[in-house]
């Protein structure tokens, strides 16, 4: 039977979750045609994108107001183009604010088109009435931590589906192997406003590192980013660098790395799978802090924290974030062996609480219904 799915994305994590989902469906389902707003992943895979994810990606509320406009008319595009298309079940992954908006106006105009949301809204961070008003336009939600089906039952239909990048097809824990690694991971996000917030300090903190040091920096980002990251790095006149773009590379330079140190977000996971030592990063803008910092319940930014009510992996949030702190943080790892493996088995232990091996299998299933 054939079938017409609409996919919403708003960054690239998303992008690349929809892809392998995108992929699943097809495999069960070949007459399924697919709509999308998505970026590269979703485009290497055959699926027409409306328009590019990166015209969306804007970081904290600040940013967000300053192009309210240009965000209002891909909202009404999207919603337009849905409605043209006229899919069975629209699928919108992560990015609510986005998302959400065009989910409520397409319930308003046709109901039966069946709306499914991967990626709950962070309720048991802040903003926990959300999950009320989330039930009028979203039929089924589908999420990635077990922990989260307490905040939604009884308030809106939910599964649980674990999370697509710990799908079996996708990716399998390895035995840490202990050989010498000459390379240090930074992720500073895919955002151009991430990257222009994070790589100033990561630069600094790579001129620290040089100073004592022989390592290569690694660098992973999307096609379309990867200019402004050597334009930036090209200024500071560091040599010992390279920009990745493909999973494999990524995913290779990753394991191969002493260290990361990288935003917070879903990157982490990443890192996490591929067993690298991690430190994480997270600023803003001090008026995007100030608004944010009084609604958020959670001691803790990154989800294996969260899981373990504890600071299994260091976080240096907003004024600790600096050159200086993540400069004295990697000195801690780098010359201590033993503090690496430690940490890398004591997050694999969380880790494997939010690993469904299929994933994706429960994922399609969903969709398909």
């Amino acid at each position: 039977m054939s079938k017409k799915i609409f996919i919403i994305t708003g960054e690239s994590s998303g992008d690349k979750i929809a892809s392998l989902i995108i992929k699943k469906i097809k495999e069960k389902n070949h007459n399924t045609e697919f709509l999308a707003v998505g970026g590269e992943c979703i485009k290497s895979i055959g699926v027409k994108s409306i328009f590019d994810i990166k015209d969306i990606a804007f970081m904290g509320f600040v940013d967000v107001i300053k192009n309210l406009f240009s965000i209002k008319r891909k909202i009404n595009l999207t919603v337009e183009k849905i409605l043209e298309f006229n899919p069975d079940v629209i699928l919108s992954i992560d990015s609510p604010d986005f998302s959400f908006r065009i989910l409520k106006r397409i319930k308003k105009i046709n109901n039966k088109i069946r709306t499914i949301h991967l990626v709950a809204p962070q309720v048991w961070a802040w903003r926990e009435n959300r999950k009320k008003i989330i039930s009028k336009f979203v039929d089924h939600l589908l999420l990635l931590f077990p922990f989260e089906r307490k905040y939604f039952d009884g308030f809106i239909k939910n599964t649980f589906v674990g999370h697509p990048f710990f799908d079996s097809s996708v990716f399998k824990i390895q035995k840490l192997v202990n050989i010498t690694k000459n390379y240090i991971t930074l992720c500073p996000g895919t955002r151009s406003s991430e990257i222009k917030t994070f790589m100033p300090i990561f630069i600094e903190f790579i001129k620290k590192i040089n100073l004592d040091n022989n390592f290569t920096f690694h660098i992973p980002s999307i096609n379309s980013r990867k200019q402004l990251i050597n334009d930036l790095l090209a200024v500071s006149g560091i040599k010992n660098y390279l920009i990745t773009t493909s999973e494999d590379d990524k995913n290779l330079y990753i394991k191969n790395s002493i260290l990361a140190a990288s935003k917070s977000g879903t990157i982490t996971l990443d890192i996490c799978k591929n067993q690298c030592p991690l430190i994480v990063i997270f600023k803003t803008s001090v008026i995007n802090y100030l608004l944010i910092k009084p609604f958020v319940k959670t001691k803790f930014g990154n989800i294996l924290n969260i899981i373990a009510n504890r600071q299994v992996i260091p976080e240096l949030i907003q004024n600790d974030c600096n050159a200086d702190n993540i400069y004295k943080k990697a000195q801690e790892f780098i010359k201590n062996e033993s503090l690496r493996n430690f940490q890398v088995i004591d997050y694999t232990k969380f880790l494997k609480q939010i690993i469904i091996p299929n994933s994706l299998e429960k994922i399609s299933d969903c969709v398909l219904k």
